[in-house]
């Protein structure tokens, strides 16, 4: 602490051996520091203070005034280090949070993506476990694209239930039909088994969909274009 707390000062102001100014300095120090006011009441009731007594209370003055300046360091460092802690939880948090968005909405648009690509009007397989064990060698995913690339456009759409054996060589044989579904499904469900890849296991199971097609599209596919016709039909 600097010498603003010396007790000669207030000796001096009290005793007006100070000049007016620096009077008013001191009386202004005494309006900001409530212990250098209490200093110059005490001193005021005091009679006869030896230069000793004057000593002691300084030094008592002095720890005072170094122990209000230590807890408010103290203070000031504790609210410090909580807004800088604040400030890294509020990013942490906010980090995250954009790392989530982030993460899943690409995850739903690749989704999407996906559902978006699927092409309409696909055969599809079904297989029926609790009649066989028989499987594509090659996976179902790809049995499946064998028989939307290879199915004939005059089949029209329906569903078909077909039980059969496994070959040694993998064919399927003895393919029979469940109910009495229409002999061109039947027909063409034949043709794709026996024509395709080979299977695996001893009897299978097996419920294909085949994509409805309307009369429209029908008709077109079964209409043959001359080729001098330029685009134009026959009726």
């Amino acid at each position: 602490m600097e010498n603003n707390y010396q007790l000669s000062r207030i000796h001096n102001y009290i005793h007006g051996l100070m000049s007016k100014e620096e009077m008013f300095q001191l009386e202004r120090e005494a309006l900001d520091d409530p212990f250098l006011q209490d200093a110059i009441d005490g001193y005021r009731l005091q009679n006869g203070v030896d230069a000793r007594q004057l000593s002691l209370l300084q030094q008592r003055l002095n720890r005072r005034v170094e122990d209000t300046i230590a807890t408010r360091h103290a203070q000031y460092f504790t609210w410090q280090r909580l807004a800088i802690g604040a400030t890294a939880g509020v990013l942490f948090v906010t980090l995250l949070a954009l790392l989530y968005f982030k993460h899943f909405n690409g995850k739903a648009e690749r989704t999407t993506d996906v559902e978006l690509s699927e092409p309409e009007n696909r055969v599809s397989v079904e297989p029926l476990l609790d009649g066989g064990d028989a499987t594509p060698r090659e996976g179902w995913k790809t049995f499946e694209q064998y028989l939307n690339k290879n199915l004939m456009a005059s089949v029209r759409g329906g569903e078909i239930i077909v039980n059969f054996t496994i070959e040694k060589d993998g064919v399927p044989a003895n393919i029979r039909a469940e109910g009495k579904p229409e002999s061109s499904l039947f027909n063409e469900a034949v043709r794709l088994l026996q024509t395709g890849p080979k299977w695996q296991g001893t009897t299978g199971r097996l419920k294909i969909v085949f994509p409805v097609k309307d009369e429209k599209n029908q008709a077109q596919a079964n209409v043959i274009k001359p080729p001098h016709c330029f685009g134009i039909e026959e009726k």
